[in-house]
């Protein structure tokens, strides 16, 4: 019974910590990475889980271009999808920080997109512009 006792308020961190990052951050994060590296090589599987796991979320402005995503034939339909979808949940970004993720922002596409801290990885432009962007500071309201 005292094991009990003494586990349920780490339950109850664990559980809360969990629930900080949204479902759909990790399919999107994976999406961000390819179109970085200037491919779309792999991306179905993560673009079909991020529809699934938007619907879930209820970010029904996002669902529409993530299925769009699934079918693009080259890099260009992919980077547009992917800006839509960035569009959609930017809302939600601003409102939310999560550890070790950042919102970035290239002046050139005009286009946010969230992604691991550390160097900016530019799913807009690749090689061609790797490190174009900055990072916005978070909102202090």
């Amino acid at each position: 019974m005292k094991i009990l006792i003494l586990m349920t308020p780490f339950l109850l961190m664990s559980n809360l910590a969990r629930s900080a990052e949204p479902n759909f951050l990790r399919p999107y994060l994976e999406i961000q990475t390819l179109l970085a590296k200037d491919t779309i090589s792999g991306i179905t599987a993560p673009a079909v889980e991020l529809e699934k796991r938007l619907k879930a979320e209820k970010q029904s402005l996002a669902v529409k271009s993530a299925h769009e995503l699934q079918s693009a034939k080259n890099l260009n339909e992919a980077r547009e999808s992917f800006l839509k979808i960035s569009k959609a949940i930017l809302p939600w970004a601003r409102k939310h920080q999560i550890k070790g993720i950042v919102l970035a922002y290239c002046p050139m596409k005009p286009g946010h997109w969230l992604q691991k801290a550390g160097d900016l990885r530019n799913p807009y432009y690749g090689a061609e512009m790797l490190e174009c962007g900055v990072v916005e500071e978070p909102s202090k309201k």
